[in-house]
């Protein structure tokens, strides 16, 4: 009688173990490696980790001027994430998250939202054709065409957006579509560089709605799919420009935790659309001495660089058009990161968009001073 009591208050647990020794993760196997195919990729994979990153530029009918960004991440839970005696993988397959940030350029004013799945919200993917979502949040290709749709709301403004691909996607990295993150593995990139935006941004929303106004202007956006990790380094310093002569050029940069850069990379596009791979020895980015200290995370930024990519004989200032241009995501992805609208003069003029991640956990310090982690 009492091994039959002891067998039944085991079952559970010897249940719960065996489903969970059933259940795949998408961590067990490294993440193949394969041509990049569009538009079929634009779509969801099952990849452990994936973003959707749009950014960019409005103008209302008035002159005033705005920059956007709208983020969509999937992540599968990784081994080593336990709920109680379970995996977290096994009782949350997917989590989305969503970050919203409006830069109203005319009123100084930097406003950003986020969503999250794990705070209730719904959310979802789909791998037949490019649709995701968080709460009223999306993102897709509208249905029959290669147009794009992005909606969001939160924080006093909203957007409702069309956007048009100008130029065929930018395949980043060699070989194409597969760029190297440095200690983080292998990532696949692809990018619209230069996209025509018409739509509706809201402003001064509230319980009973938006005064809408009606824009037009020039967006980027960034898909990234694979298994590579975001610990093992620093940070990292992401450059968005879109020139007035129709070329763009995307730069990265991967801080080391020791100081100095771990990796660094990019891609410029050409008028006629090719993407022309650039490695860390065919260009310079320096940050010029202004900082920012933010008031909400201590972060110290960098708010001020030269890029020099000799070969495109490209030499211009980027300058933020506001300092203020902080995301504190650290309730939904544990992080906190600069987004700025900023703006190119010098050899070039046009405009772009810069991220900045980990200040606060490894504030600025200009070359040669000493390093400072904080815990």
């Amino acid at each position: 009688m009492r091994a039959r009591r002891l067998l039944v208050l085991a079952f559970p647990v010897l249940l719960l173990a065996s489903l969970t020794a059933c259940v795949p993760s998408v961590y067990r196997h490294p993440y193949p490696i394969r041509p990049v195919v569009m538009p079929r990729d634009q779509a969801a994979h099952e990849a452990p980790i994936e973003w959707w990153y749009y950014s960019g530029h409005l103008v209302d009918a008035q002159g005033r001027h705005y920059g956007f960004e709208l983020t969509f991440f999937k992540v599968v839970p990784p081994p080593g994430i336990d709920i109680g005696p379970v995996p977290a993988y096994v009782l949350m397959d997917k989590a989305y998250v969503g970050h919203f940030a409006v830069t109203d350029v005319s009123r100084k004013r930097f406003a950003s939202a986020q969503r999250a799945t794990a705070w209730g919200y719904q959310g979802g993917s789909s791998t037949d054709r490019y649709h995701v979502y968080v709460a009223d949040w999306s993102a897709g290709e509208i249905p029959g065409t290669h147009v794009q749709r992005i909606k969001a709301e939160g924080e006093g403004y909203s957007i409702d957006l069309t956007l048009n691909s100008l130029k065929p996607p930018a395949l980043h990295g060699e070989p194409p579509g597969i760029q190297s993150m440095g200690p983080g593995g292998t990532s696949y990139y692809v990018s619209h560089t230069r996209m025509a935006v018409d739509g509706t941004l809201g402003v001064d929303c509230n319980f009973f709605g938006c005064r809408d106004l009606k824009v037009t202007g020039l967006a980027w956006e960034d898909h990234q799919w694979g298994d590579f990790k975001m610990t093992g380094y620093a940070g990292w310093d992401w450059y968005s420009m879109q020139f007035d002569n129709d070329t763009e050029l995307m730069l990265y940069l991967i801080r080391s935790e020791h100081g100095g850069l771990a990796t660094a990379a990019g891609s410029f596009i050409t008028k006629d659309g090719r993407t022309i791979h650039l490695t860390q020895k065919d260009f310079q980015v320096t940050a010029t001495g202004a900082t920012w200290t933010s008031p909400v995370t201590g972060a110290v930024y960098p708010v001020a660089w030269r890029v020099k990519v000799p070969r495109f004989g490209i030499d211009v200032s980027v300058t933020p058009v506001m300092k203020d241009q902080e995301m504190d995501t650290r309730s939904t992805t544990h992080t906190v990161y600069w987004e700025g609208d900023v703006r190119l003069t010098g050899s070039n003029s046009g405009q772009g968009y810069v991220e900045l991640t980990n200040y606060d956990r490894y504030p600025y310090r200009p070359p040669g001073a000493a390093s400072k982690t904080r815990p």
